[in-house]
């Protein structure tokens, strides 16, 4: 039987995936379904039980072992009032709940000083400076997440309009955004996830070339200055973007936004997994 077990979990619209060491060991990954506990929290719980499953099965144990575990999950939304404790005793074992920013800050500076902006699914900013942290956005796209994925994604479709309406020239991008929305634009957007959106914001960037795309992805830009702006973050200051949007963007952003900008391997599931090691 284990000593101890560290788990960390990285949660979102998108995917959930999960980082399991046994005694300080390499830890074991896997990958699971949407995990969002603000639009489907039955649904992230079932994501994430299933994922931890495996993983404990990946090393022969069962959820009888969880009584050593310290477990530390970063999932989307959990920044919204009450969303980290309700969504803890959802999970039938103990969990440190927070806000994914705090676990990707967590990887990106391992406490130190610095700028945050993530663009995934979702979005957000966060930045410390003396020992302060500052955190905005991450509230959603149906009210935020300005420059994310899915935000770019709806953005796109509502442009798409714009062009079927002739308010802007015609252009490939659009047809193609109007084919895949499938039955409808209007239904589709009615209906979609914040994963389905991010879906049409991939097709923004293979197709960067149209017009339609090169104003769309300057719309992206801008957000990431206000974002940065609004966090407190001063030109030439160190930074990091993180996000799958974040890392299509990042060799496109000009000289003055990328000032700063450094590089890290480091995910939200490593700060997941880094806070959990901590605890007592």
């Amino acid at each position: 039987m284990a000593d101890r077990i560290d788990i960390g979990i990285d949660g979102g619209g998108t995917g959930c995936r999960l980082a399991l060491s046994v005694d300080g060991a390499e830890p074991v990954e896997c990958r699971g379904g949407p995990a969002n506990i603000v639009t489907d929290p039955e649904g992230a719980e079932a994501a994430i039980c299933a994922v931890l499953d495996q993983a404990l099965d990946a090393q022969g144990l069962t959820r009888d072992d969880l009584a050593v575990a310290r477990t530390c999950a970063g999932l989307a939304g959990a920044r919204l009032p009450g969303a980290a404790d309700a969504f803890a005793t959802r999970l039938p074992f103990l969990a440190y709940v927070v806000d994914d920013s705090v676990t990707g800050f967590e990887a990106a500076f391992a406490g130190g000083d610095g700028t945050l902006a993530s663009l995934g699914t979702g979005s957000f900013f966060i930045a410390r400076r003396d020992g302060v942290l500052r955190h905005i956005g991450g509230w959603g796209f149906h009210l935020g997440d300005e420059g994310s994925a899915a935000w770019l994604g709806r953005r796109a479709l509502a442009l798409s309009l714009h062009v079927a309406d002739g308010r802007l020239p015609p252009d490939p991008l659009a047809d193609h955004l109007r084919r895949i929305a499938t039955p409808d634009p209007v239904r589709f957007a009615r209906a979609a996830t914040p994963g389905q959106f991010t879906d049409l914001a991939r097709a923004v960037f293979e197709m960067r070339d149209t017009p339609l795309a090169t104003r769309l992805i300057g719309e992206v830009e801008q957000a990431l200055r206000d974002g940065l702006r609004d966090v407190g973050h001063q030109q030439g200051q160190p930074w990091v973007l993180t996000g799958g949007l974040g890392n299509m963007i990042a060799p496109m952003l000009p000289p003055d936004l990328a000032e700063g900008l450094g590089s890290t391997d480091a995910r939200p599931l490593d700060g997941a997994l880094r806070l959990a090691r901590g605890l007592p």
